[in-house]
């Protein structure tokens, strides 16, 4: 049983999509976030929150930071005033959404 677990285990390692690894490998820290912020680099994720806020109501529920090819990008999961669930692509330099997914 031990072999059949570590076998499948081993299989989705390897099958995992290249997207999300590339995405996990391009993650900045917090700290690495925080003095982007502080260099003026990147737009605070409060703005970018209050722009979202003023304009689907509703919350954060995740966000992470990542580098694009040196344009990093906000990734940001969101709870709408009424109750839809969005995915937004934020330029972290201009505060720009670049992308929105979710009804």
């Amino acid at each position: 049983m031990r072999r059949i677990s570590a076998f499948l285990l081993a299989l989705g390692l390897v099958m995992t999509p290249p997207a999300i690894a590339q995405d996990w490998r391009n993650q900045w820290s917090p700290g690495q976030a925080r003095d982007s912020v502080r260099e003026g680099k990147t737009v605070p994720l409060s703005q970018i929150f209050q722009n979202l806020k003023r304009q689907y109501g509703g919350y954060q529920l995740n966000a992470d930071l990542f580098d694009n090819g040196g344009n990093p990008r906000y990734k940001i999961d969101w709870m709408t005033g009424d109750g839809r669930k969005m995915r937004f692509t934020v330029d972290a330099r201009s505060g720009r959404v670049l992308d929105r997914q979710g009804a």
